[in-house]
């Protein structure tokens, strides 16, 4: 989920938060606004409805039992390989069982990289795979986007950002590549963003992958959402994770027409008509970084819609008009799972 230069934000995230545990413990820990629909989910990220009113939900697990090392920002990090990650599917009556299961799970010191969202799209489900930036090269199906048959599960697409990456890395920044986020055009163009590779891309079967914009300043793009108009909404975790430094650009006819800045660390976006929601992973205050929050975005600044949420990432709407939202997609203390609230607008 994070690029190299952001672990060490996240290492002192970690600290922060877990220094908080005790004392809530203490305390009792604080009610999770809204319903839980679902704990017990180690690393839940994105999150999506189906067809079939089914809340589809992408897992990336918790490792395995094969231990090896890889090269990280700061040396050699140890890694936890199994088959743990999977597609968890939440039918409307709350029943909950494994749509896909056994997927690969690589469980770092301070994430999982794995299954990263699960997309419904026409007759199809698209999965997108993190690594966790340059640290896992080689791992099955790393920074890929698959397409699956939604009925059989038999794969018809896979796409590769890795090599692509490799031979262009478009934002001057070196190899770094991490699959994060996808959409539609209504001329049926995927787009995508690589928030390794700072970048906005676009594939069509005929096409192939193709540059569409690069950002060199490192502002890390995770989400994306394409209007009824066409136009493009970007979630930004923003540049050194900073307070503030989180934003939602705004682009039309390929310019960027309007900023929403001032945000933290935004892991997903949710554009429902005229509304615009945000998912921050974590809010500073001024005893530093806290637990996150769901906020709804305009023009005239930022209003909470959900604030108390554990390292929040994704966010999906029912036909209800509830949202629904993944918790715990860090672990920040040992046995630590996370689940999926529902909020009630």
């Amino acid at each position: 989920m994070f690029t190299r230069w952001s672990l060490k934000f996240v290492i002192g995230l970690m600290f922060v938060l877990v220094g908080l545990l005790p004392v809530m413990a203490q305390e009792e820990m604080p009610p999770l606004p809204g319903d839980l629909v679902l704990g017990d989910l180690g690393a839940p990220r994105g999150l999506a409805f189906d067809a079939n009113r089914n809340l589809l939900v992408a897992v990336a697990g918790t490792g395995g039992e094969t231990s090896f090392t890889l090269p990280g920002p700061d040396g050699e990090q140890p890694v936890n390989a199994g088959l743990s990650g999977r597609v968890v599917s939440i039918a409307p009556d709350g029943t909950a069982s494994d749509r896909i299961a056994g997927l690969p799970s690589y469980a770092f010191p301070m994430e999982t990289g794995g299954v990263y969202r699960i997309i419904p799209h026409g007759e199809s489900l698209w999965l997108l795979f993190s690594g966790t930036g340059s640290g896992n090269t080689g791992a099955f199906w790393a920074d890929s986007i698959v397409e699956y048959n939604a009925d059989t599960l038999v794969v018809k697409t896979v796409i590769n950002l890795n090599n692509f990456e490799a031979i262009h890395d478009p934002d001057g920044n070196g190899y770094d590549t991490n699959v994060a986020d996808i959409a539609w055009g209504a001329d049926g163009t995927l787009y995508i963003v690589d928030a390794g590779g700072n970048d906005l891309l676009s594939w069509t079967a005929e096409g192939g992958l193709q540059l569409v914009h690069a950002w060199t300043d490192n502002p890390v793009p995770t989400s994306i959402e394409v209007a009824e108009n066409g136009d493009l909404y970007i979630g930004f975790l923003g540049a050194g994770m900073a307070p503030g430094a989180g934003k939602i650009e705004h682009w039309s006819g390929g310019e960027m027409v309007e900023t929403f800045s001032g945000l933290n660390t935004v892991t997903d976006i949710l554009l429902d008509g005229d509304t615009l929601y945000a998912v921050q992973l974590t809010v500073f205050t001024d005893q530093g970084p806290g637990p996150g929050s769901v906020v709804m975005v305009t023009a005239d600044g930022v209003t909470p819609v959900a604030e108390g949420l554990i390292a929040p990432f994704g966010i999906a709407q029912g036909t209800d008009g509830a949202l629904y939202v993944t918790f715990g997609t860090l672990a920040f203390a040992p046995g630590m799972t996370g689940g999926v609230v529902k909020l009630d607008m």
